[in-house]
């Protein structure tokens, strides 16, 4: 056979070499045939062989990189040799401690029978042996210190120093690394707001957005030991974890076990017992309570009537909520509602000692208090108090739905608070209520960045309520609204009948039209009550024309086919063909049928008194019909028994207020579709209602679904006082659950700024304003923070009880009884009555100070002479102040002075005599200086018609904030004077033309004093300093400018800044006499003029340098600093001023020294 030899390149392994074999051609034998003879013969190749490592040169290398490391090792110096022994040395400790412990290993304790010893070292320590036991550790007051986030004491831990508590700058998260560092066995869960955009998830950390809270916990943990194998370090760590974890366990069961509420019984009456079991929420008491045991917030709605606002409390009272000494606080949105709710509850409870109320002026709460009813208002001031609210177990924010400013700011604080609350064995839990609720706002991210809350909806009632609306939206819906409820009164089933209108003067307007149809006991025939109502009705429409101008939309009126089928489907009455000229409003209303009973008519509105509102809960008398017409405050804050029917005008007079210009103007506005199922929601309280909408249901779908909150339509000055004294720096981080303007939160902390309630700082490089001295105390007080300065003021001048007063006057809504509103029976009574306000008014004001003073002397006039005649309704009426805001300026001025008094230190107690007189000149100028210290951006000047091209409106003036003209208000007392410069309360925009409310003249000299922060100064060039007796100060002449359009107030004196020239200064004025009369004589016969002291060369006389160097020293800069020296050394600057003497006037002045007594100049005569 053939034989065939290796292929090319076959390899082959033989001890660690590689060879490539040489190619071959072996030859075959030809017997076959002779085609292998073509095959060409392969080159030679030479073989290729890799040797070992170590031989050749390769070993030649090797050992000489040897030798080299061996002499390097070999210069190694002698500190470097015992730095490496020490190192050594410390291996061999080592490997010898972790002997020793292997052998002390066998000696220590289980874990299990280390929980059983008790630590000896705080066994004697009283205090914190009842702390420990009490296990419920809460600050009881906020630092305002800053410098670090607020961190919530544990449970067993001693309680840290609290530094603050709402952190909201950017460097909280280096502030809680410095804590991690310095106690790293200790859980405290921290609470800070990020500034960063986005989310971002930390060790240990829950994930944060921009302005939410990031709530960390962390376990405590045990150190690894150093020494020992990675085996032992790894057990070691797995028990300390272990460890750890049963800790927090127990924990967690003593917090359990402390935490056992107790069912409390509550014996009501059958007849309580009965009407609450009729309640839709009286059913879901179970999963209510047990919803609430199991989430830290939880929101309720349900609409209105289903028992909310009475039941929960009582639901979580009888759980045990209020069993620990705890108590379970409600606030409310009204005052009214606040006090009514707690009558109801305790009458339903039997238990009027536990159930309280507390509103601004007044309340019962006592130490047996559980259940507390209160405005959102007393709530804040509670949280500035005790910042974890301690004294609660459970918060109840009721009537959410409304969005009242502290009830989102109180919604944003308690969401951060009561997850920390959630870790500590007192709980605090959160029930935000409402009968339509917008839940996007509640339930976001923002709010709840950990967990969302739990959502329960209540059903609503049993009784139906059917809801009608008109074909066609009327113009004058106060006629439409007169028709409707005529209709029903004389063609529907009995059934009380609520009314809502848009404003006061609607509502009287058409509690007359009414009053005249059905009168209680008729006089004469109904012709001739017919024919005096429709002249009054044609009378009162043309002055409501004429006073009244309200934009609507109009709709256009569809064809007759469609219109039909809308009302078919919308469930209106079927007779659409005989009424449709009726229900237009073209046809006079006819004379109401014979045999219809009276109607009883009330009015119902907020500016009512009390008592006369509560008539609306009164019995009716026999045999008629209640009709209350009232406005929105019958939405939620009262509920009338018995209403079947509600006519709704889809209106409501809103106050809308331009956070930049601070111009507030009153309009009629259509309401939310919220706010009409809230009207809807008061028919059908008893048994089957309906609702007569007086627009169509295209108008219906076009309206808002939810009204605007009012923190986006008020003034936060206030608001951003009261976050900054609890130490939230940067509001516009706050998780509000509907953020307010940037624009309105910047200018705010401007006016503050301003006002000396902030101040500006420089922290981490950033700008931030933080509260002042002058603002911790300004935010003390239930005022607008300019209100609380004229207090401060006031105190330093003795003029509190007229302070008092005065902004009790100014804090009240329309505190007079305005001119327009006065009515008589003919128009020339009407006008009558006016002249002779306006002529009493005057007579308040006649001339001087109290002439300047303006409507500000006539609201303080008017209402010191009401209280001192007791203030009754007839006193009242005669001075024409409105009695129920009498009777809040009362309560206000007492809360005041209570305050003041428990407060403020004072060296006597302020007490204000019922029947005080009016200021004096004196007083009423002072005064007037404190108002425009305090309200110095409310500024306006008269413009002169020759200063511009334009044609200027007589009586125009321009302030600070407006480009459009502002006019006095006509019924002010200034209206005929128009003084050039006044300042005002409020800018209200009446029929296009904005006015100016509650003026009083300025003095334009007075700005540069009283508002230098809105003043610009600027140095006159080449003015020459002089010294100022009346100050007392080295003052140079400046350039004034006022505002930010710079009105021009002339040349002024200011003080010269404190620097090295203002010494000099000083020096030259004590050598010339100015300061020191009795020093004038020796001008003459100085040595060197006293102008030596400021002239270039003065750093080469001795005498400049030295008396220079003396008044530095003590840092004299005026007269009052000098004489304050001289009593204790009364030789001061003696021998620098004999310097600039000759000798022989040296005995003279030693004998005359210092020269501070009034005397007769010294005789220098020779």
């Amino acid at each position: 056979m053939s034989s065939i030899s290796l292929p090319k390149g076959t390899k082959n392994a033989i001890e660690g070499t590689v060879i490539i074999e040489e190619s071959s051609l072996n030859s075959y034998d030809a017997k076959e045939g002779t085609s292998n003879a073509l095959v060409m013969s392969a080159t030679r190749k030479k073989r290729i062989v890799r040797k070992e490592k170590g031989q050749g040169g390769d070993a030649k290398k090797i050992q000489a990189k040897k030798r080299r490391l061996e002499a390097i090792e070999a210069k190694v110096s002698k500190s470097k040799m015992k730095k490496l022994a020490k190192i050594l040395e410390r291996k061999q400790k080592k490997e010898s401690r972790e002997a020793l412990f292997e052998s002390l290993q066998q000696y220590q304790l289980p874990i299990d029978s280390m929980k059983n010893l008790i630590s000896t070292s705080q066994m004697q320590n009283k205090e914190k042996k009842v702390k420990h036991e009490k296990a419920a550790i809460f600050p009881e007051k906020l630092d305002s210190l800053s410098g670090g986030d607020f961190v919530l004491p544990t449970i067993h831990n001693r309680l840290p120093q609290q530094e603050d508590y709402y952190e909201t700058d950017s460097e909280s998260d280096e502030s809680v690394l410095n804590m991690e560092k310095e106690e790293p066995t200790t859980s405290t869960p921290v609470i800070s707001i990020d500034e960063e955009e986005g989310y971002s998830t930390g060790d240990g950390g829950m994930s944060t957005m921009n302005g939410v809270a990031d709530i960390k916990l962390e376990e405590p943990q045990s150190l690894p030991r150093e020494n020992g194998s990675a085996a032992e370090q790894k057990s070691t760590s797995k028990e300390s974890s272990k460890a750890a974890q049963k800790y927090m366990q127990r924990m967690r069961k003593d917090a359990e076990a402390g935490l056992e509420r107790k069912h409390v019984m509550v014996a009501r009456s059958e007849e309580v017992e009965s009407q609450r079991a009729k309640l839709p929420i009286y059913c879901e008491e179970q999963a209510i309570v047990e919803a609430i045991s199991e989430n830290t917030c939880v929101i309720v709605c349900g609409e209105t009537g289903s028992g909310k606002t009475t039941q929960l409390p009582q639901f979580l009272y009888e759980a045990g909520y209020a069993s620990g000494g705890q108590m379970i606080g409600i606030t409310e949105p009204r005052r009214v509602a606040a006090i009514s709710m707690a009558s109801r509850v305790a009458y339903e409870m039997n238990l009027h000692d536990i159930v309280s109320y507390q509103i601004r002026y007044e309340g019962n709460r006592s130490s047996e208090t559980r259940i507390l009813f209160m405005t959102d208002g007393v709530l804040m001031k509670e949280l500035q108090k005790d910042i974890m609210l301690s004294a609660y177990s459970v918060i109840i924010i009721d009537e959410a739905h409304e969005r009242s400013m502290y009830s989102d700011v109180l919604i944003g604080l308690l969401s951060r608070i009561a997850p920390l609350r959630a870790r500590t064995v007192t709980p605090l839990k959160l029930i935000i209520m409402s009968a339509t609720l917008r839940l996007a706002d509640f339930t976001q991210k923002l709010l709840f960045p950990t967990t969302a809350p739990c959502v329960l909806k209540v059903e609503s009632r049993q009784y139906p309520v059917t809801v009608h609306f008109e074909r066609r939206t009327p113009d004058d819906y106060l006629r439409a609204a007169l028709r409707k409820v005529c209709r029903i009164h004389e063609t529907l089933p009995p059934g009380t009948v609520l009314v809502f209108l848009s404003g006061r003067l609607e509502v009287e307007t058409l509690l007359k039209w009414l009053i005249i149809r059905y009168p209680l006991k008729r006089k004469g025939n109904n012709k001739d009550v017919m024919r005096s109502y429709q002249r009054g009705s044609s009378r009162n429409r043309r002055k409501r024309t004429k006073s009244i101008e309200v934009k609507l939309e109009n709709y256009e009126v569809e064809v007759e086919e469609e219109r039909n089928a809308d009302l078919d489907e919308m469930g209106i009455a079927d007779n659409v063909d005989d009424d449709i000229l009726e229900e237009i409003g073209d046809t006079p209303l006819g004379a109401p049928p014979a045999d219809v009973p009276p109607l009883f008519c009330l009015p119902l509105y907020s500016l009512l008194s009390s008592d006369k509102q509560k008539r609306v809960f009164e019995p009716v008398p026999d045999g008629c019909r209640l009709c209350v017409i009232a406005t929105n405050v019958a939405e939620t804050s009262l509920t009338i028994p018995g209403v079947r029917y509600v006519v709704d005008s889809g209106r409501e007079k809103r106050r809308v207020h331009d956070p930049v210009t601070g111009v507030s103007q009153f309009i009629v506005h259509w309401i939310s579709q919220a706010s009409a199922d809230q009207r809807a929601g008061r028919a059908g309280r008893v048994q089957a209602g309906h609702v007569y909408r007086l627009y169509s249901s295209a108008v219906f779908a076009d309206l808002e679904k939810f009204s605007t909150p009012e923190i986006l339509n008020k003034p936060v000055d206030q608001l951003v006082l009261h976050m900054k004294s609890m130490n939230i720096v940067k509001v516009a981080n706050f998780p509000f659950p509907t953020r307010p303007d940037g624009d309105a939160l910047e200018e705010a902390e401007k006016r503050l700024i301003r006002l000396g309630a902030l101040e500006v700082g420089i922290k981490n490089k950033l700008k931030e304003a933080r509260i002042s001295a002058l603002g911790k105390t300004l935010s003390m007080f239930p005022l607008a923070p300019k209100f609380a300065k004229m207090l401060v003021m006031a105190n330093q001048s003795g003029l509190l009880p007229y302070a008092c007063t005065l902004v009790a006057v100014l804090s009240v809504r329309e505190p007079l009884i305005p001119i327009y509103s006065l009515r008589g029976e003919t128009n020339e009574e009407t006008q009558a009555k006016m002249l002779a306000a306006l002529k009493q008014r005057r007579a308040w004001c006649v001339q001087g100070q109290a002439r300047r003073f303006g409507d500000l002397a006539v609201l303080l006039n008017a209402v010191l002479a009401s209280l001192a005649e007791k203030g009754s309704e007839e006193v009242c009426t005669r001075y024409g102040v409105r009695h129920k805001a009498l009777s809040e300026v009362s309560k206000l001025r007492l809360q005041l002075i209570n305050l003041i008094n428990s407060l403020c230190q004072l060296k006597q107690t302020i007490a204000i005599d019922p029947s005080l007189p009016p200021p004096s000149e004196t007083q009423i100028r002072m005064l007037r200086q404190i108002v425009i210290a305090s309200l110095s951006e409310n500024i306006a000047r008269r413009v002169e018609s020759s200063t511009t091209n334009e044609e200027t409106p007589k009586g125009a003036y321009e302030c600070q904030k407006l480009k459009d003209h502002v006019f006095i208000d006509a019924s002010s007392v200034l209206y005929k004077d128009e003084p050039d410069w006044i300042l005002f309360q409020e800018i209200v925009q009446v029929s296009g033309k904005k006015c100016m409310q509650n003026v009083m003249t300025v003095e334009s000299d007075w700005l540069s004093r009283l508002a230098a922060a809105y003043c610009e100064f600027s140095p006159i060039k080449n003015a020459e300093p002089r010294y100022d007796r009346t100050n007392d100060a080295v003052v140079l002449a400046h350039r004034c400018t006022f505002g930010d359009k710079n009105w021009s107030l002339g040349e002024v004196d200011r003080p010269m800044a404190c620097n090295l020239n203002v010494y000099r200064q000083f020096g030259r004025f004590f050598l010339d006499g100015s300061v020191c009369p009795q020093l004038a004589d020796y001008a003459s016969k100085l040595l060197v003029p006293p102008t030596a002291m400021i002239k270039s060369w003065a750093k080469l006389q001795r005498r400049t340098e030295k008396l220079l160097n003396a008044l530095v020293e003590y840092e004299v800069t005026s007269r009052a600093r000098l004489l304050e020296v001289w009593k204790t050394r009364s030789e001061y600057l003696l021998d620098e001023y004999l310097e600039w003497l000759p000798h022989c006037l040296h005995d003279s002045v030693q004998l005359a020294w210092p020269p501070v007594a009034e005397t007769k100049k010294a005789n220098t005569s020779n």
